[in-house]
């Protein structure tokens, strides 16, 4: 089935001039796609104008393919993205992709590091180091990932989030490792950590989602860590199984949580709802609710927009009786949510284009 077609149901987003940190070297010599046809296997595209219309491929996707690692990198035009296991580049910005080589792992995603590169992780705890040549594989500080960033600043310093909430870091790329901090919870046999994610511009502050835990956040790279409220009443189990950091004003923090009072007393929202903190995780307040034209599936794909911190894109989708994906963009300005449909089975994936983020590239799946 082709899944070039679209169809825009409201007003997309508007993109609004923010002012965030400075851009790595490079990012202001990317130029946009010029391309009405992106060359490759299908599984990256781009759109011009938040979904309502998205750029076709020259091949028709052939499943069962999920794109879930999908980055720009500091070298002008250059994206990587990772479908399945297979790493590929576009060096043109994203008009024409090549596969590179295979990557050990599954549902592999991409963070983007300083010095035209990336790092491969997953959450079976295999890392790699990539750049537009290929990968090459790296030793891990533990057997579960949760979470991977990079310093915005040196390409070789990382950190790592494991399944025990416990960060690691590395200065040398990923060769070697070391505990930093101490892990986020009480470790005991029923803590399932689901996310952690690390400000851009700052490896010190993360914020970790765990099951029936709610949210933890650190300012000081994991030496002590703060419960987030707002999530719900005091005790309250709530799973936080996603999030994000603003690149463009890194106090603001997106998550999304299941309350599971509000599921089992039969809310309208089933306990859903997409969460928005202004003091970078110590406190949220719930800004979309699941119902109507909104569906929140465990873990949706979060991705806040890199110059304006209250636009960001969620995405519902599914090959269920040809449903396609929703592409949700709230907007805090207008306190409301805007939402394009496309025919793709799932957006796995979403990245930016540096010099205009008019352009999102989407990496897409196919489920048969």
């Amino acid at each position: 089935m082709n899944k070039t077609f679209t169809i825009g149901l409201a007003t997309a987003l508007t993109i609004l001039s923010g002012v965030g940190p400075a851009a790595a070297d490079g990012f202001h010599r990317w130029r946009q796609p010029a391309c009405e046809t992106v060359a490759g296997d299908g599984s990256v595209t781009f759109t011009r104008n938040g979904g309502r219309s998205i750029v076709p491929t020259s091949k028709t996707l052939e499943p069962v393919v999920y794109t879930r690692g999908l980055v720009t990198l500091d070298r002008p035009n250059v994206l990587l993205s990772v479908a399945n296991n297979m790493l590929s580049r576009s060096m043109d910005a994203g008009c024409s992709w090549a596969p590179v080589g295979k990557l050990n792992g599954s549902n592999i995603e991409l963070t983007a590091a300083r010095g035209g590169q990336a790092y491969a992780w997953d959450r079976d705890g295999n890392l790699t180091l990539t750049t537009p040549d290929g990968g090459t594989p790296l030793a891990s500080p533990a057997a579960e990932v949760v979470g991977l960033g990079t310093d915005h600043r040196r390409g070789d310093h990382l950190r790592v989030a494991d399944g025990d909430g416990q960060l690691h870091e590395s200065r040398d790329g990923g060769r070697t490792w070391t505990p930093v901090g101490v892990p986020a919870w009480e470790q005991n046999e029923l803590l399932m950590v689901y996310t952690a994610v690390f400000d851009p511009y700052d490896l010190n502050h993360v914020v970790l989602g765990a099951a029936t835990e709610g949210a933890r956040v650190t300012f000081d790279g994991g030496r002590t860590w703060t419960t987030s409220t707002g999530l719900g009443e005091v005790g309250t189990r709530v799973n936080v199984f996603s999030a994000t950091i603003s690149p463009a004003a890194p106090q603001v923090v997106y998550a999304m949580g299941l309350n599971l009072a509000e599921l089992d007393a039969g809310a309208p929202s089933g306990g859903r709802h997409i969460y928005r903190s202004h003091d970078g995780g110590r406190h949220f307040t719930p800004v979309v609710d699941q119902g109507g034209e909104i569906t929140l599936s465990n873990g949706p794909l979060l991705a806040a927009h890199p110059k304006d911190p209250r636009v960001l894109t969620f995405v519902w989708g599914t090959a269920w009786a040809g449903t396609g994906t929703y592409l949700y963009t709230y907007n805090a300005r207008r306190g409301g949510v805007s939402v394009t449909r496309n025919g793709y089975d799932r957006v796995n994936s979403i990245a930016y284009n540096p010099s205009n983020p008019r352009v999102m590239y989407l990496g897409v799946a196919e489920e048969g």
